[in-house]
């Protein structure tokens, strides 16, 4: 029998406010999976059920009432570490924050509050969500729900194993050169990258930059959408925030993939992208081969987007993280401290030639809408690794740049700033998720997730593509990784 907690967030908002499920109810039962399968993953690692057993009861109050009920009402929600939320501790994962308890919510957990979210706990990231790998120093490392001894990604890589896990409906995570993509690909589950200033954050330190978002994340593709209708906003504070109707994520109109115009890349061009992944991409398009009304391989150009990336990310890490730095200095994690180091080792010159770079592949990238719906490539480089590494250190063969450079068919979309949504697609041939990175047109946040609904749909057709689950009740019954504490 299906628990509340296994419903999905839009058919649990549905029975919400048709009064068949009442949030009580349903907090309870994210409360018992989380107890239940929580110590396996470490996934969660501050709660925050007493105030949300409080909230749950007056949302019931105001669904017998018959107030007007937000987006969210009444459905539970996992907060990431890096955001503040009133009288709930957050840590940014850091032994220097352990016992930070913020007085107020920062706006995209207000946003999610005013539209009825229920916030129950917060999800574990690496230190400042620096390292796409989410294990940290204050609560230890966060277990794929395929298999606990390997990665789950990150840094929004406690909400994918939330999600997959059935613990909370909804999660938001954030997105820098990877942050929701490869952790929703590793776990199985949707996650969105929306176009930098749609879902705005009054704490962005560097105003016009493409490289951090906040965004939504979901077992699918509509709760996902639900989600981002209650966080994007206008909000002048954000320097690319424009105005937005968030309603429009809810109207999502079907899509004929038979009409559309796919274009396929196993690398962007620069991107070393491990054997294996290459292989199960190939695999993945060739049961989709005769889906679309044309389904290509396209030469993208993206050559020194390495180096531009690099330079556009240390100058959003100087601006920052140079004081704390400077104050804390070998105090941070590791991963901190060295690209910090790199990061003041650039000149000017050189952190104005990325910006240069990083325009001319904009302007170059434009060129495959003009010919096409969709890029669609592989959502990683490399699959899900064990935790014991740290991070992979050779790549196609030769040693790794850097401990970013695993992720760079991620942050290469980062560079050029357009939506980017990872879908689950079956298994990879370590039986681990596979996702596939579905990127559309400067601004096409809509018509992506349109995309995504149709192609989650045909996904689900096939044993090949469809989305995989993990045995959850294996692991409950297995090692634990952690225990979470209160808030």
């Amino acid at each position: 029998m299906t628990k509340p907690c296994d419903l999905s967030a839009v058919e649990a908002r549905r029975l919400i406010g048709s009064r068949k499920l009442s949030p009580v109810e349903l907090l309870e039962s994210c409360i018992e999976q989380i107890e239940w399968v929580n110590p396996a993953v470490n996934a969660i690692v501050t709660k925050s059920y007493e105030r949300a057993r409080q909230e749950a009861k007056r949302a019931e109050v105001a669904v017998m009432k018959g107030e007007k009920l937000g987006l969210l009402h009444g459905l539970p929600a996992a907060i990431k570490d890096l955001n503040e939320t009133a009288d709930i501790r957050t840590t940014f994962a850091s032994p220097l924050f352990k016992d930070h308890v913020p007085k107020e919510d920062e706006a995209v957990v207000a946003r999610m509050r005013a539209q009825g979210a229920i916030i129950l706990g917060k999800t574990n990231s690496p230190e400042f969500g620096i390292g796409s790998n989410t294990v940290n120093r204050v609560f230890g490392q966060t277990g794929n729900p395929f298999d606990t001894t390997r990665t789950c990604g990150g840094s929004s890589g406690g909400a994918g194993v939330a999600l997959a896990t059935n613990m909370v409906p909804i999660a938001n995570g954030s997105d820098s050169g990877a942050s929701i993509r490869n952790p929703a690909a590793f776990c199985g589950v949707f996650g969105l990258r929306p176009s930098p200033g749609l879902v705005p954050s009054e704490r962005r330190t560097v105003g016009l930059t493409t490289n951090g978002v906040q965004g939504p994340m979901g077992r699918d593709v509509r709760d996902t959408a639900l989600l981002l209708g209650a966080m994007a906003a206008y909000d002048p504070r954000d320097m690319l925030s424009t105005p937005v109707d968030p309603v429009s994520f809810m109207n999502l109109q079907p899509v004929d993939i038979s009409g559309l115009r796919v274009a396929i890349s196993e690398d962007l061009g620069f991107a070393p992208v491990d054997e294996d992944v290459r292989e199960t991409f190939r695999k993945k398009m060739r049961h989709l081969d005769g889906t679309f009304a044309r389904l290509e391989p396209y030469a993208v150009s993206m050559e020194n987007a390495e180096r531009a990336y690099w330079g556009v990310r240390g100058l959003y890490l100087l601006a920052g993280m140079k004081d704390r730095f400077e104050k804390y200095g070998d105090e941070l994690d590791p991963n901190i401290v060295s690209n910090m180091n790199e990061a003041l080792a650039m000149s000017g010159a050189d952190i104005a030639w990325s910006m240069a770079e990083q325009t001319r592949i904009y302007r170059e990238f434009q060129k495959i809408f003009t010919s096409y719906d969709v890029l669609i490539v592989p959502s990683v480089n490399v699959s899900p690794y064990k935790h014991a590494i740290g991070f992979p250190k050779v790549l196609q063969g030769r040693p790794a740049q850097h401990y970013a450079e695993w992720y760079s068919i991620t942050y290469g979309i980062t560079l050029v700033g357009h939506p980017a949504a990872s879908i689950p697609a079956g298994l990879d041939s370590q039986g681990t998720p596979f996702g596939l990175q579905v990127v559309g047109p400067r601004n096409g946040d809509r018509r992506v997730l349109e995309i995504c609904l149709a192609l989650e749909s045909h996904f689900a057709q096939s044993t090949e593509l469809r989305r995989p689950l993990p045995d959850v009740r294996k692991l409950a019954a297995g090692p634990k990784l952690g225990a979470s504490v209160a808030a």
